[in-house]
This record gives structure tokens, sequence and C-alpha cells, in this order.
């Protein structure tokens, strides 16, 4: 390894120079660096990596390659980044989008804090770990979780950042491993193990970047949880995510209840009464658009050939398929230029109803509506 690890031995600088050790061509308008020191953290581990600027060029990825750390730059110099900026030996500077660090840490500390806490109360050992733009998500050895199980989780979480535990990095050769009680096997091949404590609740081997208490974490919500490969997916926000969403929630409840006209505790009571009185309307619709077809029908039934000789219906061109129609013979054709399927639907069944085979025909949707008579 060539490089200083300035974002493990110095986490908050964010803002420092380092020496050009290798400059790589990378494609048109952009070079990897490998640098002395770097405050970048590489991508790995569920954790995206640091973005920022060097001398003033966008980092568009850190990553690792081989047991070099490359800070590909988008140059804008064309193929190789042919400038005296990116020489050999040349000192750069390095700023690291504090924002998005201090995001993944709060994620990350999270992250563990959540699976330590589904481990113990509920014995699901965490199995892979994504950290997103907008959310993160852990996917555990749990066949379910209901949300009474994911509240207990999420008010265990929050109890344990309320009292502000301190976060631990221990370094130590594989040989001393078997001191942590480790919640998850360590990497194979490390001359140096990284162990992560949350103050005596949890020990995971980890190489991301980490709050120093649980107390900065600040805010934790679980979005929800969903089945997945036989597993649980728990999808969660901490930290300035959860802040945001708690401000956009409190905002929507405030926003909805004024549209109500009534008090945000008495939201969740309207809207249970809302959807009562919506449904019974629904049914109350759909009652009397299925009576005014019958009647619809009745009147197509009498202007049909060989009826009483009334007028039928305005809008209903219909007619009765007679024996050359093969398999629908007998029944009533009925032509809607002006009504939609469902309209035509309930004509259809309607006819059955009366005793007719019914098709009709909603020539505004281009769709068959077909229903036939039961003896």
């Amino acid at each position: 390894m060539i490089s200083n690890l300035l974002f493990y031995d110095e986490p908050e600088l964010h803002d420092t120079s380092a020496t050009i050790l290798r400059a790589i061509p990378a494609g048109q308008d952009e070079l990897g660096l490998v640098l002395d020191r770097t405050p970048f953290y590489p991508e790995g581990g569920g954790q995206p990596c640091d973005l920022g600027t060097i001398s003033g060029f966008l980092v568009l990825s850190v990553s690792w390659v081989g047991d070099e750390i490359v800070h590909t730059l988008h140059t804008g110099t064309g193929p190789g980044g042919e400038s005296a900026v990116f020489s050999l030996g040349a000192q750069v500077r390095c700023m690291v989008d504090s924002n998005r660090r201090r995001d993944h840490s709060e994620q990350h500390t999270a992250q563990h804090l959540l699976s330590a806490t589904v481990l113990r109360i509920l014995g699901g050992p965490t199995k892979s770990f994504h950290l997103g733009e907008r959310y993160s998500s852990i996917d555990v050895d749990l066949p379910v979780m209901d949300r009474a199980d994911a509240d207990a989780i999420e008010a265990a979480v929050l109890e344990v950042i309320r009292d502000d535990y301190p976060v631990i990095t221990h370094l130590c050769p594989p040989e001393d491993v078997e001191a942590f009680p480790l919640r998850r096997k360590p990497p194979a091949g490390e001359d140096i193990l990284r162990i992560l404590e949350i103050d005596g609740i949890d020990f995971t081997p980890c190489a991301g970047t980490h709050l120093r208490s649980t107390g900065a974490i600040a805010a934790f919500r679980i979005l929800k949880t969903e089945k997945y490969k036989a597993m649980t997916r728990i999808y969660f926000v901490a930290g300035g995510r959860a802040l945001v969403d708690h401000l956009r929630l409190a905002a929507l409840v405030r926003d909805t209840a004024a549209a109500a006209g009534c008090a945000e505790d008495d939201l969740a009571a309207f809207m249970t009464g809302a959807m009562g009185k919506t449904a019974r309307l629904e049914g109350e619709l759909k009652a009397t658009l299925d009576q005014l077809a019958a009647l619809e029908i009745k009147a197509v039934l009498d202007g049909l050939p060989g009826t009483a000789g009334q007028p039928g219906m305005a809008g209903i061109d219909a007619m009765e398929l007679g024996q050359d129609s093969g398999a629908l013979a007998g029944f009533m054709l009925l032509l809607c230029p002006d009504r939609e399927y469902a309209s035509a639907s309930r004509l259809a069944k309607a006819g059955a109803t009366l005793g007719r085979s019914t098709i009709a025909v909603s020539l505004a949707d281009s769709k068959i509506a077909a229903a036939t008579a039961t003896s």
C-alpha cells in the first residue's frame, strides 16, 4: 500500500495537500491519480466513495486498484490530461465533499447499530448492506418482519442514539481477532484488521467511515420492510436524511390536516371516515349505473326488429346476429360510438341478466365487452 490513508488517520481532515506518485490516462478528459496521501475514501464495503476536487478538478470516482487508490478526475484537457498540474511529483490540493462524507458516515454507523439491534432482539444476522443516494438497506436472515417488530427495532436503535455510546476503532493483527466477540467473520488476507466497536454493543470488522458516537447520528427511521429472497430487507434513513424525512412528513401531515379542516391528531380518524363514506357512495353509484343500464337495455330490446316498434336507445346501434354468425348466432350486438368501456360492459351484463347474450362494443375505447345469458 503506497498512499497514507488520511480518511482513517485524520477522518475530519477534508482539505489537505498531497503529492502525485503516478498519473494514469483514463480516457477522454479523464485522468487517474495515485497520491502519497489521500483524504478520499475509496468505494468498498457497501459504502460509496468520497467525492470532491483535486486542484479544482472534479473527482469522478475513487477506487482500489490492487494495492493503490486511484482518483479519477474530469480534467477537461484532452486524453491523458496534459497539464503541468498533474506532472509526477507535483503538489495538489485535495478537498473532500464534507457533506457527502458526513452523510455516508451517518448511514454506515446507523447500519452497524441497526444490524446489531436486529440480531440482539430478533436473532437475524445481516447478510448485506447497501448505502444508496436516498435511503439505505440491509438484508437480514429473517423470513418475515411485521410492523410491530420494526417499531421495536426502531425504538431500540433510537434509545442507543439518545444515550450516546462511543464508537471505537480497534486495529489488530488477524491472530488477535479472537479477543473480540465479532458479529460476523473478518475478511481473509488482511495484515491489519479494523474492528468497529459501539461501546460493548457491537463488534464488527469494517473498513468504512463512521461517526465518533451514536449520538452524532441524531435521528433514525425505518422506512419499510419487505420480503427478499427468503429474507427481509429493511430500508432506513439516518442522520441528516432522517431529519429531512421528518420535516417532509410533518409538512405533509400539516398540509393534509389543513385541507381536511381537522386537527393533525384527528387526521387518521377523518381519513377512515372519508374512506368509508367514499366506499359507500361508490357502491350506491354502481347500483344506480347498473339500474340505468337495465333500463337502457329494455329500451334497446323494444327497438329491435319484430318488437312493438319502439324507437330503441339513442346513441346505441343494436342488431341481432343471425345464423351466419357462427358461434355468435343469437347474440345481440350493440355498437356504442360515444361510450367508454365501463359503460359498454354494464350494458352487456344487463343484457345477459335479461336473458340476452350480448356483445357491447365501445368504439371510443376500441374495446369489446361480452356476457352470456344463463338459463
